[in-house]
């Protein structure tokens, strides 16, 4: 059976659920592109948040799949692929976390730059990464400075040596990057 008609609700619904497909991938991509070096922070925390946006695209994809004029066996069986996708999230927003900040510290005699710490656990290891924020409220820009992947068991220790220098440390190694006047590190240290 071919569904031929549509009524004037499907169309302004598959309108509304095309535009709001659309917003949620110019979103993702907004956040996406700032989580690069010197991204604004704000919307790299609002945006970059791709379970959630693919978990409300979810039934955004039901209504247009609904409101197509398709095969009604086309809709039942994509109708159950959208579902079984929804059903398969449920595991990654039990078991996957995001990296969470673990500390925080002013720069000296600078109210504007932050060493920001984060974490990410994983099943036998955890990931670190070090940050520079440059800046407050909503022009503040987030640059790398180290990271630690899973594998790598010494923790990181940052420390500011100056208001324009921070000071690196993994077991052994020590390494001090400079910073521009934007907070734009000189250099990074990755591990693992």
């Amino acid at each position: 059976m071919v569904i031929s008609q549509q009524t004037a609700g499907e169309r302004r619904a598959l309108r509304a659920a095309s535009a709001a497909l659309a917003l949620l991938v110019l979103l993702g991509a907004v956040g996406r592109y700032s989580e690069r070096p010197g991204g604004l922070l704000v919307l790299r925390g609002w945006f970059d948040r791709p379970l959630l946006l693919f978990t409300a695209a979810l039934p955004l994809l039901l209504v247009v799949l609904y409101c197509v004029t398709w095969r009604a066996w086309i809709r039942v069986v994509l109708g159950v692929g959208v579902l079984l996708a929804a059903v398969a999230t449920v595991p990654l927003w039990l078991f996957l976390d995001a990296p969470y900040d673990t500390g925080t510290q002013r720069a000296p005699d600078r109210s504007d730059r932050r060493i920001v710490r984060q974490e990410e656990p994983g099943m036998l290891s955890t990931a670190q990464w070090v940050f520079v924020d440059q800046g407050t409220g909503l022009t503040a820009r987030r640059w790398p400075i180290a990271h630690a992947g899973f594998r790598y068991d010494d923790e990181i220790d940052a420390a500011w040596d100056g208001p324009d220098r921070v000071r690196l440390t993994s077991g052994s190694t020590t390494k001090v990057i400079d910073l521009a006047a934007d907070g734009r590190p000189s250099d990074s240290l990755t591990l693992g």
